[in-house]
């Protein structure tokens, strides 16, 4: 119901049917819940335009700033991880090497001719 001309149509045609009074209470609040709707987005648009543009809310404040010092969090602990597992694989890449080398079975063998 975009314009009033929809609107009377439809009150005339609701009328009409003779409908119970629950149901004229039910369409009234509705009515008046939508026009309070419409009023107060029209203010809010229209003040808005008024404002600072900076945030009037002091609580809002500090979570935009407590969210900021959590991303800032996360992007140093997500750096630390990466730091920590290039030096693990530092470190493993030796190991891996003496694995396809067989270099630490050379000393096993040759540990087992003394033994021997």
């Amino acid at each position: 119901m975009e314009t009033m001309h929809e609107i009377i149509p439809f009150a005339k045609e609701m009328l009409a049917q003779k409908p119970s009074r629950r149901m004229l209470k039910v369409y009234l609040v509705g009515t008046v819940v939508a026009f309070l709707g419409m009023v107060l987005g029209l203010v809010e648009t229209v003040c808005q335009s008024f404002s600072s543009g900076e945030p009037l809310d002091a609580e809002l404040v500090q979570l935009m700033a407590r969210e900021q010092r959590a991303l800032e969090t996360e992007e140093r602990r997500r750096h630390e991880e990466v730091a920590t597992v290039s030096a693990a694989e530092q470190i493993t890449i030796p190991r891996k090497l003496q694995q396809a080398t067989g270099a630490h079975r050379s000393t096993g063998a040759a540990n087992r001719l003394h033994a021997s």
